[in-house]
């Protein structure tokens, strides 16, 4: 059967909206002193198996990935390296969801407990990220992640054609993130079912992640110098209800709905656990959102996240996501020594 096979990668498919395939096994080793090391390695060498995972005809424009792999902090559960179909990501919320409740429920972590917590730590290219699982009754039902530092950068002007000059704010939470309101935009973020408003989104989403991508830098304080925006945010304040606020409403926001973009003509399917934890990096710093006070991110699918803040201070603002993943599958993928696209393929 693999008497002709180059690479036989086995995964374990999730989503919670935002599909991850999770590669448990095949890839060969990845050495490295640091997480780091080991990414630079997949990228150098083994480029392609990226590439062959999240992308046509295996994956498509939207599936994310991660390689588990063995760990080199002490006392950490697993490596994880953080694919998407153009790259690299040092740090993401989805995949980190995604691997947590794999390795729980394949048994790769034992469930010691029927019910209550479980806490992994994951080793990645950012540091090591502590994340609860919640059992109930033996089953996973919740998974939360801690954002480790995440910073609110201060604002910006992006120069965008046809919208001119727009005041957008700058956060990181893991990923650098480009804060811009729906109303300064004159557009809707919802019904997406709606093919009118679904592509006025998607095209002022390329716009604006492609200009901020251009634009603007920001310092990451003890992390990196002069780094492009990662990821453009359109976003509009909500009530408990998930009703917009007026834009001179005095009651601070329970919420906010979110559309994030990463790349021309793609749209994040959730909320994005590093876009929650800049959000609510902002907010934390700006006075807005009290130390432990519920916080939430909906996507324009109706999926939340919630989130809150539980540590804040010079060194920045630490908050905890929560949500929940589900496993769609499990599979072998299987790359022959004479596929045309050894990399897979993007349209």
């Amino acid at each position: 059967m693999f008497g002709h096979a180059r690479h036989v990668l086995h995964v374990w498919d999730y989503h919670h909206g935002q599909a991850t395939r999770v590669v448990v096994a095949g890839c060969p080793p990845l050495p490295g002193r640091t997480m780091a090391e080991k990414q630079a390695y997949l990228a150098e060498h083994y480029d392609n198996l990226r590439a062959l995972v999240c992308r046509e005809p295996r994956g498509h424009r939207n599936m994310l990935g991660a390689f588990v792999t063995d760990p080199v902090t002490p006392g950490s559960h697993a490596g994880v390296i953080f694919i998407h179909p153009d790259g690299y990501f040092d740090a993401c919320g989805d995949s980190t969801f995604s691997v947590a409740v794999a390795l729980v429920e394949s048994g790769l972590v034992p469930r010691e407990i029927e019910d209550g917590d479980l806490t992994l730590r994951l080793d990645t290219v950012l540091g090591v990220v502590p994340v609860r699982v919640t059992l109930g009754s033996g089953r996973v039902r919740a998974v939360t992640m801690e954002s480790g530092r995440t910073f609110a950068l201060g604002q910006a002007s992006l120069q965008a054609e046809a919208f001119g000059n727009l005041a957008v704010e700058l956060a990181w939470g893991g990923l650098l993130y480009a804060f811009v309101p729906a109303a300064a935009l004159g557009i809707a973020l919802h019904p997406l079912d709606d093919p009118t408003t679904r592509q006025q989104l998607l095209d002022a989403g390329t716009a604006l992640w492609q200009a901020a991508r251009r634009q603007l830098r920001a310092d990451i304080p003890g992390i990196e110098q002069g780094r492009p925006v990662d990821l453009v945010t359109i976003f509009e304040d909500v009530d408990a209800h998930g009703q917009p606020l007026p834009p001179n409403a005095t009651t601070p926001p329970a919420g906010a709905r979110v559309a994030n973009f990463y790349a021309p003509q793609t749209m994040g399917r959730t909320p994005s656990g590093t876009g929650t934890a800049a959000h609510v990096a902002l907010l934390t710093t700006k006075g807005q959102l009290p130390l432990g006070t519920p916080y939430y991110h909906e996507s324009p699918l109706g999926l939340r996240f919630t989130a809150r803040a539980i540590a804040a201070g010079d060194d920045g603002v630490v908050s905890e996501i929560s949500t929940m993943s589900y496993c769609m599958g499990i599979g072998t993928l299987v790359l022959r020594d004479d596929d045309p696209f050894p990399a897979g393929f993007t349209l």
